[in-house]
């Protein structure tokens, strides 16, 4: 009796441990995942690659109905079974994976509200590399501002930055879109500046005055056009 009682407790102790430390065990979200956010009236399909680098996850997501393909996901958190991502700060996912890590469900919250969300692993990441360009002008580097007339005035932060490899890189932040970050790609020709926007499916031609300080142009997208000058920001010196 006695016997029989102390192999039970151990028992329970060690499957209580093995509980435990699969509950602590980050799961390995990597590959490439569809599925669907189930909002009032309608069921919106979308798309998310997750890739791991040592213990860094990255991600991007795509929602073909929006035309909107792999935007980098700005945060990317894993805690055991549970996942939470978003690519905007007012926007966020949050899900548990399944016990076989073939499909996370959770809750999508945005404008205060929560809607469900399912998605399912379709087979590996497709995550294109990094969007670069060739290098660029001194004067073109740094952050610079402006406004677009659509939607009542969007207000948008323009950053270009040089490396020591001789790419450049670029992305616009939407200031009134929950921080949203959209990479470019950077085109030089002189005075004349484009800005190729993969994610979006959209372009910006400028062109800078001859104190550097101005860009103006058209941005382009789904057929339609806009002007918008960016004007570089007060305090960075690139000189």
């Amino acid at each position: 009796m006695y016997c029989t009682l102390r192999t039970s407790v151990v028992v329970v102790i060690f499957l209580f441990t093995a509980a435990s430390l699969r509950a602590q065990t980050a799961v390995d979200p990597s590959g490439h995942w569809e599925g669907l956010v189930q909002a009032p009236g309608m069921d919106i399909a979308f798309q998310i690659d997750f890739a791991k680098s040592g213990s860094r996850i990255t991600g991007a997501v795509s929602v073909p109905a929006q035309q909107l393909t792999g935007l980098p996901l700005q945060k990317v958190v894993v805690d055991g079974r549970s996942i939470e991502f978003q690519a905007r700060t007012d926007q966020s996912f949050d899900g548990t994976m399944s016990d076989d890590g073939g499909s996370i469900s959770g809750s999508y919250y945005i404008d205060g509200a929560a809607v469900p969300f399912t998605m399912t692993r379709k087979g590996e990441a497709r995550i294109a590399a990094p969007i670069t360009g060739g290098r660029i002008g001194k004067e073109l580097e740094g952050r610079w501002n402006g406004t677009i007339d659509v939607s009542g005035g969007l207000k948008l932060v323009l950053t270009m930055t040089n490396h020591a490899d001789g790419t450049s890189t670029g992305a616009l932040v939407n200031r009134g879109e929950g921080g949203l970050e959209i990479p470019v790609r950077i085109t030089q020709d002189g005075a004349r500046v484009t800005l190729d926007v993969p994610a979006l499916g959209g372009s910006y031609a400028g062109t800078l005055n001859e104190n550097a300080t101005e860009l103006t142009g058209t941005y382009s997208q789904g057929g339609r056009s806009a002007p918008l000058i960016f004007k570089h920001a007060a305090g960075d010196d690139r000189r």
